[in-house]
């Protein structure tokens, strides 16, 4: 028998999950751990400490698939024994064979997260912040979820209006399936890239419908002339440090202050 490395999984505080693992030998095949004495799965904190819960097959936690046979046996994991877990943990097995040898079977991390919560009501679309974003993003697939409700909330509370929240949305679905690789199976094509390419396009075209709707922009100012003279005449502005007229040449020498458009205080002539 192997180890088989990196098996990890991913489960919900107070969820009851059975996973099924495979025990196989160095060269892929699964091996027959019907006579088996004992079979022990223990979930451990990430420095290898003390076993946070441990499951047997004597216990009654570890059962067989079939017959043990073909190598598979499940563990009982119950919501009582995830009920106080939350964050990353490493889990390994080991068989006890009918010689009394013990072998780790295998080994790898676990996931225990809070329930993910993924809502969608079309007759609260005129007053849901949540539902909007998800209607404007097309995440409103019981069957094919997307964003989580605090994610999109999130969103909602860092950005002036829906719009612009749907946009940020679809960029950061267009990074996570840009991590993904394309694949081919026959006739079957899987293209994230794809998918990434298509939340783009929408980000754009939902930051573009944002705008007017709440959104600040940069403001440039100064290249029109009636701009230029509504600011002038505006009795209300701040007046500018200095002045550039015709023949404002030398600072007044008492006191130091800006050229104004009037009647220059000093001026020099050829």
């Amino acid at each position: 028998m192997a180890a088989s490395l990196n098996q990890d999984f991913v489960t919900y505080r107070g969820d009851s999950i059975t996973p099924i693992f495979t025990v196989r030998n160095s060269s892929g095949v699964a091996v027959n751990i019907s006579g088996a004495l004992e079979i022990t799965w223990k979930i451990l904190p990430e420095n290898l400490g003390t076993p946070i819960l441990t499951k047997t097959m004597t216990g009654g936690g570890i059962t067989f698939v079939t017959s043990g046979a073909d190598g598979k046996f499940q563990v009982a994991i119950l919501a009582t024994d995830t009920a106080n877990l939350s964050g990353f943990y490493l889990h390994e097995a080991s068989v006890t064979d009918s010689f009394g040898s013990v072998t780790t079977v295998t080994a790898g991390r676990v996931q225990v997260g809070l329930v993910p919560t993924w809502t969608y009501n079309a007759a609260a679309l005129s007053t849901n912040t949540v539902y909007q974003v998800r209607r404007l993003v097309g995440d409103v697939l019981y069957g094919d979820q997307q964003m989580q409700d605090q994610e999109i909330e999130w969103y909602v509370a860092n950005y002036s209006n829906v719009w612009a929240a749907a946009s940020a949305v679809c960029r950061a679905l267009a990074a996570q399936f840009s991590r993904m690789v394309d694949t081919v199976q026959g006739d079957l094509h899987t293209l994230y890239s794809q998918r990434a390419r298509n939340y783009l396009a929408l980000a754009a075209t939902l930051f573009q419908q944002s705008r007017g709707r709440g959104v600040a922009y940069v403001y440039a100012g100064g290249i029109s002339q009636t701009d230029k003279n509504n600011q002038v005449e505006d009795g209300d502005r701040v007046p500018p440090q200095f002045n550039l007229m015709m023949f404002d040449d030398l600072l007044p020498t008492s006191p130091v202050s800006h050229e104004s458009p009037g009647t220059p205080l000093s001026r020099v002539y050829p």
